[in-house]
C-alpha cells in the first residue's frame, strides 16, 4: 500500500507582525485597505462592504454588520466580534481569525483559501454551500455550525468542536479530522470519503452510518 501523501500545508498571511509599520485607518465603504491597521472600531449593525489586504483588525465589533461585499487577502483578524453578521460575497485568501466571535455569523457560499481560525466560538455559524479549502482550526468551536455543501477539502482539525454540526454534503477528501471532537454530527456515508479519521471516530461514524462492524 502506497503510503499517503502529506496534505498540503495551509499558507500564512503576509502581514507585518509590527503592528508600528501598519498605518492607523479607518474602513471607508467601498474604498480599499492596504498596509493599515484597524483598531477598536465600533461598525455593528452597520451595512458596508469592505476590501483589505496586508492589514490587521483588532479588537473590531462586526456584531450584527451587514456586508454587501468583504475581499480579504493576506489579513489577520484579532479579538474581532463578527457575531451574527452577514458576509455576502466573502473571498478570503490567507487570512487569519485569532480569538474572534463568530457565533451566528452567516457567509453562505464564502470562497476561503489558507484561512485560520485560532480559538474561535464559531456556534451555529454558517458557511452553507461555500469553500474553505486548506483551512486549519485549532481550538475552536463550532458546535451546530452549517458546513452543509461546503468545501473543506485538506482542512486540519485539532481541538475543535463539531458537536452536532451539519456537514451534509461537505466535500472533506484529504480533511484530517481526528482534533475533532465530532458527536452528533449530520454526514452522509459518500461525505466522508476520503477524510481522515482516528479509529475511535471511524467507530463513530458507522454508528451513526448504521453500519455493522463484524
Amino acid at each position: 500500500m502506497k503510503p499517503r501523501k502529506a496534505a498540503p500545508k495551509r499558507e500564512p498571511a503576509d502581514v507585518t507582525g509590527d503592528w508600528a509599520e501598519l498605518e492607523r485607518a479607518e474602513p471607508v465603504d467601498g474604498q480599499p485597505l492596504e498596509d493599515s491597521l484597524v483598531s477598536g472600531s465600533d461598525y455593528s449593525s452597520r451595512t458596508l462592504s469592505i476590501a483589505a489586504r496586508r492589514s490587521i483588525f483588532e479588537s473590531v465589533c462586526f456584531a450584527g454588520a451587514v456586508f454587501r461585499s468583504i475581499k480579504l487577502r493576506d489579513v489577520r483578524l484579532i479579538r474581532c466580534d463578527l457575531s451574527n453578521a452577514v458576509l455576502r460575497g466573502l473571498e478570503a485568501t490567507r487570512v487569519e481569525l485569532i480569538d474572534c466571535r463568530l457565533t451566528g455569523v452567516k457567509a453562505i457560499e464564502c470562497r476561503m483559501e489558507d484561512a485560520l481560525f485560532d480559538r474561535c466560538e464559531g456556534a451555529y455559524a454558517q458557511f452553507r454551500d461555500g469553500a474553505i479549502r486548506r483551512g486549519e482550526f485549532r481550538d475552536s468551536r463550532f458546535t451546530d455550525a452549517d458546513l452543509a455543501g461546503t468545501g473543506l477539502e485538506e482542512s486540519q482539525w485539532s481541538g475543535t468542536a463539531l458537536t452536532k454540526a451539519d456537514l451534509r454534503g461537505a466535500k472533506l477528501t484529504g480533511a484530517d479530522l481526528r482534533g475533532a471532537s465530532i458527536d452528533g454530527i449530520l454526514v452522509n456515508a459518500a461525505d466522508v470519503s476520503g477524510a481522515i479519521v482516528s479509529p475511535d471516530q471511524a467507530m463513530d461514524l458507522a454508528r451513526l452510518l448504521g453500519l455493522v462492524i463484524r
